[in-house]
This record gives C-alpha cells, structure tokens and sequence, in this order.
C-alpha cells in the first residue's frame, strides 16, 4: 500500500512501514497534526527484503529523507548513503501495551534491542510489573544471525508467548508459539518525524555552509587544487587553473602530472611524508606548495595542494615583518651588542651558540640589570624562528587575573571591560617565534600550573574561551630568584622548573666581568655623548674608582650613573667629585660612610701633594665619601 499525505511543505519524507499496524498510526499522526508537521510524508509498505525496492522510485523523485524501524532501517541505510535514515524507536510503554491483553500467569519472552529491553526493565521496575520471564536482546545488524537461536531458547524454556518485531515473529510461527508484534506508538512517530525534519533542515544548511565554502575556495587568491589517491587531478580553483594554463588553447590539465611529477604528492599520497611545504620549480616560476593529505578513516583518500607563487610569499612574509618591527614583536639585540671581554662573557657568547641551534626552553638567571633579555634576543636572531617574532612579557608587573589575560588572551566579554572581538595573548602573538617569560619566579603558582599545560600540549585557551588554540613558540625565561629556594617553599612548581630548566646560562654580576666594567662605562659615555650632543670624558681616576664598587644594579645601574655624570658635570672632564655627586643621587652609602672626617687632616695631606685616592686609602674611607665630605665642608 502507498499512501501520501501531502501538506504542501518543503521537505519530504518517505516513512516505510515494515507492518500495517505502523502504516495505520502514521496515518493517523498526519492527519491529526495536520499543518504543524510542515513536511509531506509519503507512507510505502516495505520488509527488509522489500523496502529497498519500494523506496527506489521515490529516492529518484528527490526526497529528502527515509523513516523505518529495526532491520528494515538497516537495510534502507545501507542501500541508500546519501539520504538520511531515521529509525523509530521501540519505547517502554510499547511494550507495556504489547503485554497489556496476555493473560496473568503465561511465560512471555521479550527478543529485541538492547536499549529496549533496558527501558522495559526500568519501567517494570518502577511500576511493579514483572510479567516477562525471557529476555534476549541483540545489536541492530545481528538479526538474521542470532533470533532463530533465541526463539529455539524460549521455546525449550516452555515460553507461551514471545513479543518482538517481525523478525521474531517469522520464527515464533515455526516453533508454534503465539506472537505479539511490538507495535510503535504514535509518540514515538512523531519523534522520528520530528527527528528526520531537524536532520533535513541541518543537512541544507550544511549544503548552503559548503556552497559558501566553495565560493570562497574559489575566490581566494590562493590555487587550490585536489588529487585523488592516484594522483589524479580532481578539483581546483580558477587561481589555481591560472597559475598553470599556459598558452591559449592548450589543455592545461594534461600538463598538470609532468608539473607535479617532481613534487611530493605522490610521496603524501602513499602516507611516507605527513604533508607540509616545499619549492615546486617549473619553466616559468618558482611556486610554494602546501600539502594537506585527506583521511577517511584509516585509509588516505586524496591530497590537497595550496599554491602561491614565490615572489608572492616573500613579499608577504615581507610585510608581515614590517608589521611585526611596527608592533614592537622583534628582536633587537644581537650577539655584537653583547660587550665585554672578560671570561665570563665569552663563556655566555659560547653557549647561546650552541642553545641557538636548538629548539629547546632555556632558563635565563642572574641578577636584575645584568642583560637578561638582551641574551634572549640574542638567542632568538641566531635561532631558526629568527624571522619569527620576539615576544616579551614581565611575569611580575601584572596582577593575576591580568596576567592570565596577557598571556593567555581572552574571548570578548569574559570580564567588564573587555576588547571587542576578545584579545590574543602572547603565546598567540609570539606563534612561530620567542615567547620570553621575564621573572619567572614572580609568576602567581595558581597560573603556573596553566603555563606548564601549554608548554605540555603546544597550545593554549583563551580565558573564556572554548577553542584549543595551537601554538609553536619557543620558552626563554628569566629570574632573578633561586627557584630551587621558591620550589623547597612550595612557591614555584618543580614539574614546570623542569620544562623551562632544560638549557640554562647564568649571567655573572657586572662585579663579577673583570676588565668589563671600564670598558662598559666608556661605550656608555659615547653613545650618550652622540645623545645628548656633548664631548665628555672620564678622568682617569673615575674610571679606577667605578671597578671598586659593588654595582647590586648591574648593567642597569652603570648606565644610569654614567647619564647622571653627563648631565650633571660642568666641565669636559667628569670628575671624582662629578662621580661623588651622581653617585649620591642613587648609591647606596658605601662601607666607610659613617666614619668621622678631619677636613684640616685633609687639607694638609693635599698639601702634602697627596692625591684623593692616596688619602681615602690613608683614612680608609672611599673616595665618593672623601669628596661628599669636603664638598660639604666648603
């Protein structure tokens, strides 16, 4: 029997009815909701030996989508891929109803699914109705293996009556027991109705996502094209068409094997290279070529190749650089901007050669001002992610919840406040590039135990978000602290010191570079006479006098005092008492500080032709106090 009812929708389904009874409530279903379904369902008659038959006419007219229950399901989904199938299912009241007229004390078996049978026990739980002594449930596709074993149990069981679907029914007609079919209520119809129109309705959206996919594919600048698993072009785009079209007239494509027959396809294609990029070099151009490989399953299907010519790359890698110099995401500092010539300096010269060539973290220590991210950099423009960019972040300048934020990005409105369209933290930023993590040890533990997360898995979430976000970058980082100190006060965690401990350079104190100090101060006070447009220089006992003290500012420090001695002299020469006077703006006092003055003593040892030095080593006091002191006295 067919029979259609037809709401003058959009969509159409075809239900195929393995029994009358189902036909019957579906007819019903229809014509009692009317126009609230908005679909047309068409109503066939069809078994599992029939129904792929039946449907067959109605698949070419151009439905939609397929309702069916049990093994007729099956069948109809295997016969018909490209369509959606619905099965209905068997639920609990069903089968209460089915059991409703069987008399009180007959042995009835129950064959059918396990999800099935699952709710009838539930249900009988709940309501105290125990009126089934057999149960055996199979999988969907398990059917004409298993059932006639299991109507051969139930009868040597002495069952009376056996409920199931038409499969069971066939057997229980062989071995004379009395069935009852398990019919499908009108709730669960409905369901699969409702269920087949929500499918459909994804299904056209998902073909308007993929024409807009398409469209855009084939807009793009970029060729895109498709090979099947024997290499065979498939599918392309007109970037990709005009790239290789040759001369008029000629038939492009069959030139396409010879151009790519020196490229990696087929290697992707046989699984022994995952893909990537390379050079594809023909007669008029060079191209940079990006293989994608496809997978169903386990079997490789196809290999995509995104083609752009050379030149083209370059000069957006180009821009993207300039951008990158524009946004303060490069790295500055070289290896030559490193100055010294003491042991020590040339042992760290010595090993960001080495680190350089690696891809692996590299902790940073030493005392605050002693060039910490200057090696860093250093490291970076030696490395391979050179062209990459240099990100750098204070782990000890944000409060918690904004340094989660910086470093990790966040979604647009996660917090009052926040960026439209959200924000991209530094391991996003610093992609293909250095991620320079200063203070380290400053770092809040709640959020280091996130860190060591990205470091683990290679990328990273943004506050807020949901998405895993990938990210390449390579770890420097940098401490001032003993982190072994802060791990024995459980302040810092000793899984994430090992991810980040895997290289180390400890950067020596500026009283530790012997030679260096003097050499340091003189390339001061030239660049900050080019600066400032003077022409200063040291006396000869200043020089002397700054390798005496103890610098706890390092690098850092020497640079500020050299400044304050330039903007504070008068004369050409800068002076010990040019010296004393910068070095009281900031300096802490040094040993000797406190012991009492005799100006007269001084006085006379002048006379005397002694010098400042010769009179602070007689006194035992520094020079900076001598020259405070009888600065104070004139």
């Amino acid at each position: 029997m067919v029979s259609e009812k037809s709401n003058s929708k959009k969509y159409n389904i075809c239900l195929v009815s393995p029994d009358p009874s189902i036909s019957r409530t579906t007819e019903q279903v229809v014509q009692e909701l009317g126009d609230d379904l908005r679909c047309n369902v068409i109503i066939i008659d069809g078994n599992v030996k029939t129904a792929v038959r039946h449907v067959k006419p109605y698949v070419e007219k151009g439905i939609d989508a397929i309702i069916s229950r049990g093994g007729t399901a099956i069948a109809l989904t295997r016969a018909y891929p490209q369509l959606p199938v619905i099965a209905i299912q068997i639920e609990a009241t069903d089968i209460l109803k089915a059991i409703q007229g069987i008399p009180d004390g007959t042995k009835i078996g129950f064959i059918s699914y396990s999800e099935v049978i699952y709710q009838y026990q539930a249900l009988a739980e709940l309501m105290g109705v125990h009126k089934i002594t057999f149960f055996r449930l199979f999988h969907l596709g398990d059917e004409d293996t298993v059932i006639e074993q299991y109507v051969r149990d139930a009868w040597k069981q002495g069952i009376e009556v056996l409920i199931g679907s038409i499969h069971v029914r066939e057997y229980a007609k062989k071995y004379n027991l009395r069935f009852v079919f398990l019919e499908s209520g009108k709730g669960a119809i409905l369901r699969a109705i409702r269920e087949a129109a929500s499918t459909i309705l994804v299904r056209c959206q998902d073909r308007d996502e993929f024409k807009l996919i398409s469209n855009i594919v084939d807009y793009t600048f970029t060729g895109t094209a498709v090979f099947d698993s024997r290499g065979r072009l498939q599918k392309w785009n007109p970037a990709f068409a005009s790239m290789f079209a040759g001369e008029s007239g000629t038939d492009w494509k069959v030139r396409i094997p010879l151009i790519f027959s020196s490229s990696r396809l087929q290697k992707v294609l046989d699984g022994s290279v995952p893909g990537g990029g390379e050079i594809l070099h023909t007669e008029e151009r060079d191209y940079a070529v990006t293989w994608q490989p496809v997978w169903e399953g386990a079997q490789l299907v196809r290999a995509i190749a995104f083609v752009q010519p050379v030149e083209q790359v370059q000069s957006y890698a180009q821009s993207i650089r300039k951008k990158q110099h524009g946004e303060g995401l490069i790295a500055y500092y070289t290896l030559d901007d490193m100055i010294g010539k003491s042991l020590a300096i040339r042992q760290i010269k010595r090993e960001i050669l080495k680190y350089a060539g690696t891809h692996s973290n590299v902790l940073i220590t030493g005392e605050s001002g002693t060039g910490k991210e200057m090696i860093a950099q250093a490291i970076h423009n030696l490395s391979q992610c050179s062209k990459g960019p240099f990100v750098a972040i204070n782990c000890g300048a944000f409060t918690e919840s904004l340094l989660e934020s910086e470093l990790f990005g966040y979604e647009e409105g996660t917090f009052t406040g926040a960026q439209k369209g959200g924000k991209a933290g530094v391991f996003e930023l610093a992609d293909g590039g250095t991620l320079f993590l200063d203070e380290i040890g400053d770092m809040p533990y709640i959020l280091q135990n996130r860190l060591l997360r990205v470091l683990q898995e290679k990328a990273v979430m943004r506050v807020g978000g949901s998405k895993v976000i990938p990210v390449n970058v390579r770890i420097i980082a940098a401490t001032n602290q003993e982190l072994e100190k802060a791990i024995e006060e459980k302040k810092f965690r000793l899984d994430l010191y090992y991810r980040l401990d895997v290289l180390r350079i400890r950067v020596p104190a500026l009283r530790e570079r012997d030679g260096d100090i003097s050499l340091l101060a003189r390339i001061f006070l030239a660049n900050l006479n080019k600066e400032y447009g003077r022409n200063k220089e040291f006396d000869k006992d200043v020089l002397h006098y700054l390798t005496t003290l103890p610098w706890p500012g390092n690098i850092r420090q020497l640079n500020n005092i050299v400044e304050r001695m330039v903007l504070l002299s008068e004369g050409r020469i800068i002076t010990m008492n040019d010296a004393a006077e910068a070095l009281e703006l900031g300096h802490n006092p040094e040993k000797g500080a406190s012991k009492k003055i005799d100006t007269e003593q001084i006085e006379g040892l002048l006379s005397e032709g002694k010098s400042y030095a010769e009179i602070a080593e007689l006194l035992g006091v520094s020079r900076s106090t001598l020259w405070r002191y009888r600065r104070k006295k004139k």
